[in-house]
């Protein structure tokens, strides 16, 4: 505004009317220089009627009105304004005027850049929400300024800034992050760039330092389910229960025998080979500050020949469907007296035959756990083995919801997604897996649980959606893997697919200011068009009258436009944007 009166001014005093198109050309059209250093600007004429040029500007050299020339140069030493705009403006031998002003960008890269972590450096826990803040000094112009967060080798989120201050700012970058246990150990840090087009060579990205996550988790079993251990006559067995966990979990044993309590000196180990080896149940528990978990070890006495307790299961382990048939035999390998099961329903027995059979039409008890049983002529006179049965149920459903909020998304914003399973066993051989479109992004096992009988659980997704994701499907899978022995594939059912509906405000295809040479009787066109959710509403605004039908298109086109500047705004329910057309006349020979 400030060259617009100086070129008012001289227009005043010299009485000449001014032209709405200027025959110049200017190398370069435009500038982009960094605060304190040189440039220069060459602005000519092609027009064959020219009287004199010159350039309107507070700095450089090479400046004012200068008679019989066709060229001018602008030089500036060292910029000292963050504002530029200079005006290059020529006066005709017909007595007019006209000027063009050189589009001048200063920037000045950040003095620092640093990072200032949640809770001053404390470690997170998981599943905990934080915010990182990223805060980048004194920069210019922030219109143009990129901030990467990385996340190991990977960006995990970039923003940019629509601020239009040229002068240099502070401000800063927020990062919204939800603790998980892989994150542990990984670098995060911030870095800020300026960005142009045409870009500007070396121009340096600059840094902040980086802060090593570190997450508390609770412990998880390397091998998570429990185990059954058979006992040879001189074998050693060993108990693995190590687990991972942030701390690092303390262990402690359980033991079947009170005389191994007091004989066992590394009992506060992940790993125990018992100093008196004995049958029983061994019962492990990790403990942390984040939680406490616990596995049993069932050593059995192995199967001998001879006089050694021999009895067979054919299958060993059963996976059944609930309300299922299911048949399993007992063998005896050596003369029984009786040979039975021990069952809350379908027991049975023989005092003739090696093998009996436990049959059941319809398995609908969820605590059943058939034993079979033998007593001998000899030594060992009894002896039992435990069915390894699982007794399982798909859901009855499976659905997906946002928490807490109804309707559309918006861009940038945090958001829960909960998927709720009704009626599943047994849940410690569920997962539940996220679905984005085709891609898996997330899955949530449930092995710490040990209820038999169905239950109802739900998994948590945090989402934060982009415009990108504007009719994304979620789904979510719950996904039962019951080993070798149960249904192949693990049997599934899907949730519902959740259509993501994500608002974000308008965007102009083409976002800078347009100028346009207007040919009398031409057609020519004014495209305002811009993306956004809701759709964008139009609207135009000019000094010149525009046609009550087109005030509300996303493009002008008509041959009765005149000349002058018009400014078309898009707006939607979170924003509104304006870009200005300046329609110049082109005149014939220039």
């Amino acid at each position: 505004m400030k060259w617009f009166f100086i070129l008012s001014g001289l227009i005043a005093c010299t009485g000449k009317p001014v032209r709405s198109s200027c025959p110049v050309n200017m190398s370069p059209s435009r500038v982009v220089v960094r605060f304190g250093d040189p440039f220069s600007v060459n602005c000519s004429s092609p027009s064959n009627q020219l009287q004199s040029m010159g350039w309107e500007s507070t700095y450089g050299t090479g400046i004012g009105r200068q008679d019989g020339v066709s060229s001018v140069s602008l030089e500036i030493d060292s910029v000292k304004d963050w504002d530029l705009t200079p005006l290059c403006f020529i006066n005709l031998l017909d007595n007019h005027q006209c000027a063009e002003t050189l589009s001048v960008t200063v920037y000045k890269i950040p003095d620092s850049v640093s990072m200032s972590q949640p809770s001053q450096m404390g470690p997170m826990v998981e599943g905990e929400k934080y915010h990182m803040q990223c805060d980048i000094v004194n920069v210019a112009p922030v219109r143009n300024l990129s901030v990467n967060w990385h996340k190991g080798n990977k960006i995990i989120y970039t923003e940019e800034f629509d601020k239009t201050s040229p002068s240099p700012v502070n401000t800063s970058s927020v990062l919204n992050l939800t603790a998980q246990r892989s994150d542990n150990g990984t670098q995060i840090w911030c870095e800020a760039q300026l960005k142009f087009s045409p870009p500007v060579p070396n121009l340096h990205t600059i840094q902040s330092k980086s802060h090593e996550v570190v997450v508390l988790y609770s412990p998880t079993f390397t091998r998570p389910e429990n185990e059954t251990l058979e006992l040879s006559a001189g074998s050693t067995i060993i108990l693995n229960c190590t687990a991972t966990g942030n701390p690092m979990p303390v262990y402690s044993w359980h033991f079947p025998h009170p005389i191994q309590q007091t004989k066992n000196k590394n009992e506060n180990q992940p790993i125990l080979a018992p100093s008196i080896q004995l049958s029983g149940t061994y019962t492990c528990t990790a403990s942390n500050t984040q939680g406490t978990k616990t596995k049993t070890f069932t050593v059995i006495e192995a199967t001998m020949s001879g006089e050694g307790c021999s009895l067979i299961l054919k299958p060993s382990r059963v996976v059944v469907g609930f309300g299922e048939p299911v048949s399993v035999s007992c063998e005896a390998t050596r003369p029984v007296r009786v040979l039975g099961w021990e069952s809350v329903i379908s027991a049975a027995h023989t005092q003739q035959d090696l093998s009996v059979r436990w049959k059941v039409d319809s398995l609908i008890d969820w605590i059943e756990e058939p034993i079979c049983y033998g007593v001998f002529f000899t030594a060992p006179r009894q002896c039992e083995e435990k069915l390894n049965l699982v007794l399982y149920k798909t859901p009855d459903s499976v659905s997906i919801r946002p928490v807490n909020h109804t309707g559309p998304m918006v861009e940038g914003k945090e958001y829960q997604l909960l998927c709720e399973v009704q009626n599943i066993a047994p849940v410690q051989y569920l997962t539940l897996r996220w679905y984005k479109g085709q891609t898996e992004v997330y899955n949530h096992s449930f092995s710490d649980l040990t209820s038999s009988s169905p239950v109802q659980v739900s998994s948590i997704l945090m989402v934060t959606p982009t415009k990108a994701e504007n009719g994304a499907q979620y789904r979510c899978v719950a996904e039962l893997e019951l080993g070798p022995e149960g249904p192949q594939p693990p049997p599934t059912v899907t949730s519902e697919p959740l259509n993501a509906s994500v608002y974000f405000p308008p965007m102009f295809l083409s976002p800078e200011p347009e100028v346009l040479d207007l040919i009398v009787g031409a057609d020519i066109t004014l495209n305002c068009t811009a993306t956004g959710n809701p759709t964008p509403v139009y609207s135009w605004q000019s000094s010149n009258p525009i046609q009550e039908r087109m005030e509300d298109e996303a493009a002008l086109t008509s041959p009765s436009l005149l000349p002058g500047t018009y400014t078309c705004s898009a707006s939607n329910t979170l924003e509104k944007k304006s870009k200005q057309f300046i329609v110049k006349a082109k005149t014939k020979g220039v």
